[in-house]
């Protein structure tokens, strides 16, 4: 027997839909990834999970699509496969919809998305060619439980994922979010292919793409690094489609989630690439690898085996001039990096910082008692600061890395530096300042500026605190635009619905006794319940009326008091019957009123949260802004976060870029005022005087003594 609704079962089911605010579905596909207790493996189970919100996306926004074209070419035009071909950026064949696949015994279940996968790929060849199929099987078990396939299928069932309720930008992000989210969950397995949003936005804001511009990530892991470029793009201004954007991932799963990625983020100007790049580049120009106007990437720390042994007789591209460890493929990137941007390209790697100082100079005799000649990666270091390639060096704090505590750098190579910074390599300390937190820690706001401020500025300090008060209120305008853009957001999500509340309230007090007595007054026959009263009460007035006008006597009047009693009969029974309907709309709507109520608390809460997270933003970029405003104003100070290092002296430490032998890493001491230290000694020693005293006197004799 079916559950009867509660009246807030159906006072929810006249509240309308709304648009989802950026927060609500972040915290909704959070819950997908949640729903992995037990033991399901996180890196195994991600791309079921990704596979099936993109399925559910591109259902919703179909069907979306095929009503829209209803009303533009007719039904029989709008379900025609070729015109939907035609029209549509990508179709969802027949039977193939997110209900009809899903709406079936849970034993068929597995069988029936693997069937739809395969369909719609097919329906879609060849943008969607491996998307939703390669290493994804919904019916094997030992892998997806069938009761965790169920859990997420009723919970992606729960929402709707048309542009009416979800723009493209919003879900893009979300999907991002739900990377994210698996990366922190899942450690190594999962986190190794995801760099933090705050690094992406740095190395964004440094690398500096521009229209036209083609921008490569030879490592391209989800994708994030790139669309960050397009970010770029974005918020100064310019078109985020004048970018042409090139990817390579070896990793079959993490490419198929980083293609989802771009598609959801509405990318059209790229081209993914599926393979090993440093063993096979897939961008290549005639027989030579493509170089690229910008290069960002993050790829795997110290590799163990990156493909050294494929190149016993030379490599066909010519990365590797002198060849990298076999055991650690750090400077295999690095060279790969550096034959593939343009004679003017500019590139920023993520990097282990053994980068920096793994390698030892040629000893002779004299220096080390024995010969020995120079480790590879010294020779290859010693090469990249010769050929003037390396702009910058900054150190990050550690623990940002998802799954990775391994001490990391960014390495920003320019192979045409300004005259101004030919010869030099601004070295940044970057890992005093961030949030601690678990699993990993932060970069905030206010971490990005003391980053950016000295980047800008080349490590110039007169030059930084000419910058800063610029630098500074462009980062207080970011965090206040995006204010602006979560309340505006909530505000479209929340105020069409909470609008409704006065006209609720007012419709309520109408069906009240009280409303009832008002009607009674002006006896409206427009009235939604009490107006079905008007004309039974009419013929009740009338004929009471009829009545007191007769003369005494009249013969009619028998007759006429009859119809009197029957009118009155039927007017109470109408009355009894409204009152009992204007009792149970009342019910429903104060049901209503209760519920959008909730929604209005929820949203002023919601507001409450955005206003306390930029006013904390706020005030860590304000602290910031003084912060550099000494550092800057001292050289001593300047010197413990910041240096320019010359040739001279990076040749003097034997071409060892680790940041300690040029900036000054240590935390100061706290100076101790003498005669304050003597003053607290002499204290100390008198109260150990008077403890003993007492003790003498307390304890029989003797007793200190032969202690």
């Amino acid at each position: 027997m079916a559950k009867k609704k509660t009246n807030g079962d159906d006072a929810a089911s006249l509240l309308p839909s709304r648009r989802m605010t950026q927060t609500e579905l972040d915290s909704f596909l959070e819950k997908a990834a949640d729903l992995l207790r037990g033991n399901v493996d996180h890196s195994e189970f991600r791309r079921y999970v990704f596979a099936l919100l993109f399925f559910k996306r591109i259902s919703d926004l179909f069907e979306e699509s095929v009503r829209k074209l209803e009303q533009e070419l007719g039904p029989e035009l709008a379900h025609d496969p070729a015109m939907q071909k035609k029209t549509l950026p990508f179709v969802v064949p027949k039977d193939c919809l997110w209900e009809t696949v899903t709406n079936v015994v849970s034993t068929k279940l597995g069988k029936s998305l693997n069937e739809t996968m395969i369909a719609i790929e097919k329906a879609n060849h060849p943008k969607f060619d491996g998307i939703l199929t390669d290493k994804i099987n919904f019916a094997k078990e030992d892998e997806l439980p069938r009761d965790k396939l169920v859990e997420l299928k009723n919970h992606f069932s729960k929402k709707t994922f048309s542009r009416a309720y979800v723009p493209d930008d919003l879900f893009g992000d979300a999907y991002e979010y739900l990377i994210r989210t698996f990366a922190s969950k899942a450690g190594k397995s999962s986190g190794e292919f995801y760099t933090p949003k705050e690094v992406s936005y740095l190395m964004s804001e440094i690398i500096e793409p521009a229209e036209q511009h083609e921008v490569c990530d030879w490592a391209s892991g989800s994708g994030s690094l790139l669309l960050q470029c397009r970010e770029y793009l974005t918020r100064h201004g310019k078109d985020p489609n004048q970018l042409f954007l090139f990817s390579q991932e070896s990793n079959l799963s993490t490419y198929n989630i980083s293609r989802i990625n771009l598609i959801l983020h509405g990318v059209n100007s790229w081209k993914p690439k599926h393979g090993d790049s440093l063993r096979t580049p897939k961008h290549e120009e005639g027989k030579r690898i493509k170089t690229f106007d910008r290069i960002v990437m993050n790829p795997p720390f110290s590799l163990k085996s990156w493909g050294a042994d494929k190149f016993t007789d030379g490599d066909p591209y010519d990365r590797f001039p002198i060849m990298p460890p076999a055991d650690n493929g750090d400077y295999a990137w690095m060279q790969h990096v550096v034959k593939s941007l343009k004679p003017d390209g500019k590139a920023i790697i993520v990097m282990s910082q053994g980068i920096l100082f793994r390698g030892q100079p040629e000893l002779t005799e004299a220096e080390d008692g024995r010969n020995k000649k120079a480790d590879d990666e010294y020779l290859i270091r010693s090469g990249f600061v010769k050929d003037d390639l390396i702009e910058a060096i900054i150190v990050l704090p550690s623990g940002i890395f998802y799954g990775n505590n391994v001490p990391a750098c960014l390495a920003i190579i320019n192979k045409r530096k300004p005259k101004a910074r030919k010869k030099k390599v601004l070295m940044i300390w970057a890992s005093r300042d961030y949030q601690h937190a678990n699993p990993q820690c932060l970069l905030r706001r206010a971490d990005c500026l003391r980053i950016l401020l000295p980047w800008r500025a080349y490590g110039d300090p007169a030059v930084a605190l000419k910058m800063l008060p610029k630098e500074g209120q462009a980062f207080l305008d970011e965090i206040n635009a995006d204010r602006q853009h979560s309340l505006d957001e909530i505000s479209e999500a929340y105020d069409p619905v909470i609008a409704e509340l006065p006209t609720l309230e007012t419709e309520v007090a109408d069906l009240s006794a009280d409303g009832f007595k008002a009607w009674q007054k002006t006896r409206d026959a427009k009235h939604p319940v009490w107006g079905l009263l008007a004309d039974p009460a009419k013929v009740v007035d009338d004929l009471s009326a009829q009545i007191k006008a007769l003369p005494r006597g009249d013969a009619s009047k028998p007759k006429l008091q009859k119809k009197l009693k029957a009118a009155k009969k039927s007017l109470s029974e109408v009355t009894k019957n409204q009152k009992k309907v204007a009792k149970d709309r009342s019910k429903l709507l104060k049901a209503k009123i209760r519920l959008i109520e909730k929604l209005e608390k929820e949203r002023d809460e919601r507001i409450l949260g955005v206003n306390q997270r930029a006013e904390r933003e706020t005030a860590e970029v304000n602290e910031a802004i003084k912060s550099l405003e000494t550092i800057c104003g001292d050289p001593e100070h300047t010197r413990r976060y910041f240096v320019v290092a010359d040739f001279a002296e990076m040749q003097e430490n034997e071409f060892n870029l680790n940041l300690p032998r040029f900036v000054n890493t240590f935390e100061p001491e706290e100076e101790i005022d003498l005669g304050e230290a003597m003053r607290s000694l002499e204290e100390a020693k008198q109260a150990s005087d008077e403890a003993q005293k007492r003790l003498r006197e307390l304890l029989p004799s003797g007793v200190l003594s032969d202690a």
